[in-house]
């Protein structure tokens, strides 16, 4: 079976001092959260042959960020773990500040081997020609929208420097039930995975007074406009 949590928010609603956060906190996910301490859960999932990468994953676009678990059902045990597994990705993730920061200064140089440092790293992986055109671009082709100034990797000074409350700001702001959606595909019983559903997840509420999901527009071009 394959699970899914699609989260209605990605980089377009961060604000000015979170860019690159909505992805980061898709890394996040995999160190450590209510149920799973650290790397419980990249251990447990491949006891059960899923490999991190090649079948557990996930990914942060402008508009969503998705969570992508497929569950072997050779042991009917592994779809509870399944869900819980969803349930800490959409509610209970723990933000461990060893696991963002990783080790700290060594002999005055800076050695960020936590998940800043990760995600750093795949920033500066990216630092491709299609990147480099990407941010000539974008401003130009989406000039008067936020979409040309949040590409989902965000800025490398604010990963780095992002204080922790910044980090949390965005996962209580948007990752809230109104704005998650499950998809369950595979061989399974329909009745009983909707049993499952309301049980792991009917507890969840919206904040109080929770933060609007506002669509960022996208001004007409007008005939005279070019790249």
């Amino acid at each position: 079976v394959e699970l899914r949590l699609a989260v209605n928010a990605g980089s377009i609603l961060e604000d000015k001092d979170q860019q690159g956060l909505a992805h980061f906190i898709e890394h996040m996910g995999f160190n450590g959260s209510k149920h799973f301490k650290k790397n419980e859960l990249v251990d447990f999932l491949q006891k059960i042959g899923i490999q991190f990468g090649a079948d557990l994953n996930a990914y942060t676009g402008f508009d969503e960020t998705v969570y992508i678990l497929p569950v072997p059902l050779s042991d009917t045990a592994n779809l509870r773990k399944g869900f819980t597994v969803l349930q800490d990705w959409a509610s209970g993730l723990s933000f461990d500040t060893h696991e963002i920061d990783g080790q700290t200064p060594v002999l005055a140089v800076e050695v960020l081997d936590g998940e800043r440092g990760v995600v750093l790293e795949e920033s500066r992986l990216g630092k491709g020609a299609d990147d480099r055109m990407f941010r000539k671009i974008y401003p130009i082709q989406y000039a008067g929208s936020k979409y040309a100034e949040r590409l989902p990797i965000g800025k490398d000074s604010i990963i780095k420097n992002a204080k922790y409350d910044v980090v949390k700001r965005f996962y209580k702001d948007y990752y809230r039930p109104d704005l998650q959606a499950l998809i369950i595909v595979g061989d399974i019983d329909i009745a009983k995975t909707e049993q499952l559903v309301k049980e792991y997840f009917s507890a969840l509420k919206n904040p109080a007074n929770e933060r609007p999901r506002v669509k960022a527009k996208v001004p007409a071009r007008t005939i005279n406009q070019s790249i």
